[in-house]
């Protein structure tokens, strides 16, 4: 009974969008996959979470075929253009690309570091729990003001210099957030 009414509430939340399902097809179909990119009705942008460990793999076919569609497809009447993002957190990901597919790699790459300094790290809180309203009711001062007097309070600033020594993982400043916060309000 209690199940049943957990999906009631799931269904009714009007913050959960219903988007479609993708079913993920087994690896051998990936070649498949890749010959149909440029034919798609939209520009498509792929994008390879751990880029390094598909460096790593052996033959790196499935990088080569990837690229050389992205190479060979260009923006035009037909065409409405490839790019694949490979994201990585290693600095030596491009030696690790077989002369092959190194050839078709375009060779930019876009560089990111944590942020450097303490200052940053809680103007970036700030704005993580700050969300913008369109109009200035009551509830976007008052939340403006919450925020502000959550991270004045002596326990939250600590709690975020201590994080910030420890790591400039963006998302574990995410996590600490919402569970600080949370703490907080309970009054622990």
């Amino acid at each position: 009974m209690e199940e049943d009414v957990d999906n009631t509430e799931e269904e009714s939340n009007p913050f959960i969008v219903p988007g479609p399902t993708i079913s993920i097809p087994p690896p051998s179909h990936l070649p498949a996959l890749v010959s149909v990119l440029p034919t798609l009705s939209r520009p498509t942008v792929v994008i390879l979470d751990g880029f390094d460990l598909f460096a790593q793999h052996a033959r790196q076919s499935l990088l080569y075929c990837l690229l050389d569609t992205v190479q060979s497809c260009k923006v035009g009447v037909g065409n409405n253009g490839l790019a694949v993002v490979g994201i990585t957190t290693r600095i030596d990901t491009i030696n690790l690309l077989e002369k092959r597919v190194k050839s078709r790699f375009s060779g930019r790459m876009i560089r990111t570091a944590p942020p450097s300094d303490l200052l940053f790290w809680i103007h970036l809180s700030r704005r993580l729990l700050s969300t913008p309203v369109d109009d200035s009711s009551e509830w976007d001062t008052l939340w403006k003001f919450a925020v502000h007097t959550f991270l004045e309070d002596r326990r939250v600033v600590d709690t975020i210099k201590d994080t910030f020594a420890l790591t400039r993982d963006v998302r574990m400043l995410k996590q600490m957030l919402v569970s600080n916060h949370l703490c907080m309000l309970d009054g622990e």
